[in-house]
C-alpha cells in the first residue's frame, strides 16, 4: 500500500493542521483518563524525533491534546510494575518495545509545571497500542518539572 496517498489530516491544538500516515496513529483501546471516549492519538515532536517534550494530539478532537516528557528526564531509575491486565491491553510480548511518557501539567506559570509519575502512558512502540496506568509503585502525581529555589 502507497503510505503517501493514504495520508490523513489531523486538526491540531498548538500546530494547525498536519499529514500523517494512519501507520502513525496510536490506539489507546481504553481511553485516556477522563478522556476514556477519544482512543485515537499522534505524537508530535517538534524538537525532533526521540526529543521531549513530545505533544500527544487527538485525531478525533483538536482541542485535546497533551504535552509529555520522558519521565528518566526526572528520575533515573524511573521503573514501574504494571498489572497483567495492562500489559494484556498493550499485547505487549517485549519489555523492550515499551515507550513510557508521563503527562505534564502547565499552568499559567509554566515554571510551576508538574508530570504525573504515578500513571505513565505506556506505547507499545510494535503496534502503536497505547494505555495510561496506575503504577503499583509510590511515584508522586505532582513532580514539579523545574526545581525551586530555596528562599
Amino acid at each position: 500500500m502507497n503510505d503517501t496517498i493514504s495520508r490523513i489530516t489531523v486538526k491540531t491544538r498548538d500546530f494547525d493542521e498536519i499529514e500523517v500516515s494512519p501507520s502513525e496513529i496510536i490506539t489507546f483501546p481504553q481511553g485516556i483518563f477522563a478522556f476514556e471516549d477519544y482512543k485515537d492519538y499522534i505524537l508530535i515532536s517538534p524538537l525532533g524525533s526521540g526529543k521531549c517534550p513530545v505533544w500527544l494530539q487527538s485525531t478525533e478532537n483538536p482541542n485535546l491534546c497533551f504535552i509529555l516528557f520522558d519521565p528518566l528526564e526526572f528520575c533515573s531509575d524511573y521503573r514501574v510494575t504494571v498489572a497483567d491486565e495492562d500489559v494484556a491491553v498493550l499485547d505487549m510480548e517485549d519489555d523492550n518495545d515499551a515507550k513510557f511518557y508521563v503527562i505534564a501539567v502547565i499552568p499559567e506559570n509554566n515554571m510551576d509545571a508538574t508530570v504525573n509519575l504515578k500513571s505513565p502512558i505506556i506505547i507499545n512502540t510494535k503496534n502503536n497500542k497505547a494505555a495510561q496506568v496506575i503504577a503499583a509503585d509510590d511515584y508522586p502525581i505532582k513532580f514539579p518539572v523545574f526545581a525551586k529555589k530555596e528562599d
